[in-house]
């Protein structure tokens, strides 16, 4: 038993009593002041193993406590999903401002917010345009509508109850022109194209929503490739709210 204990210990830094020095001389002072050395240094050691655990129980919530406490009032609450609406008008450029008028349009979107990373923007759009002219004299009146589904992210470029932000994306497009002719009724073609959408707003907290504006850039790319400078442009300058 005693050579277990022996080789035990030795393994852990420990030592038999009858190993001690002063061990042979039982009940001296020197012992007994030995002995309440080893105890404190045991406790000590305990102590220390204690207050390690106990660190790092705390230590999330610690943390955590002191995100609040740095975000306090500049920093309002982002749930992981929100849900945004707005409206406005679309202002087309370049070619398309030939044949189309200023037009109105409208969004919903949903935002999937990821921490310290971009959020995820989910955006479904709809935009109506009145033509300029009638086409070789024979088109009474005409519109065209985009129908378009863009998936992209959003970053916000400050912290706080009035925030800056840019957005980008990429989706699908689908536009439909609708022209009246005389003697043969309205006629209609449509077409879905790849495009990009992509700009800059402004948030503001106002209680527990969001109010937004914001400007963005869409093109439409045609069959001849990006770099076709006949692709439809346009510029949505939308209003709304945050959920």
């Amino acid at each position: 038993m005693a050579e277990n204990f022996t080789m035990f210990g030795s393994s852990i830094g420990l030592e038999p009593p009858a190993h001690r020095p002063g061990g042979a001389i039982a009940g001296s002072r020197c012992d007994d002041r030995h002995d309440t050395f080893d105890r404190t240094g045991e406790m000590q050691r305990v102590t220390r193993v204690l207050l390690a655990f106990a660190l790092f129980a705390v230590a999330p919530a610690l943390f955590a406590q002191g995100e609040g406490s740095m975000s306090g009032p500049s920093m309002p609450q982002q749930h992981r999903l929100r849900i945004g609406f707005g409206g406005g008008m679309e202002v087309p450029t370049s070619n398309a401002g030939d044949f189309y008028r200023n037009g109105v349009t409208g969004q919903g979107f949903l935002l999937i917010n990821l921490g310290v990373l971009p959020a995820i923007r989910l955006n479904l759009g709809y935009s109506r345009f009145d033509f300029r002219n009638a086409l070789a004299g024979e088109a009474q009146s005409g519109n065209g509508q985009i129908l378009s589904g863009v998936a992209g992210m959003r970053v916000n470029l400050l912290p706080g109850k009035v925030r800056p932000y840019l957005v980008a994306g990429v989706g699908a497009f689908n536009i439909k022109n609708t022209v009246n002719v005389d003697g043969s009724g309205p006629v209609s073609q449509s077409d879905t194209k790849f495009g990009i959408d992509g700009g800059a707003g402004l948030a503001f907290t106002i209680g527990r929503i969001d109010a937004f504006v914001e400007g963005r850039v869409q093109n439409v790319y045609t069959d001849q490739g990006v770099i076709d400078t006949k692709s439809i442009r346009t510029i949505p300058v939308t209003f709304g709210i945050i959920f």
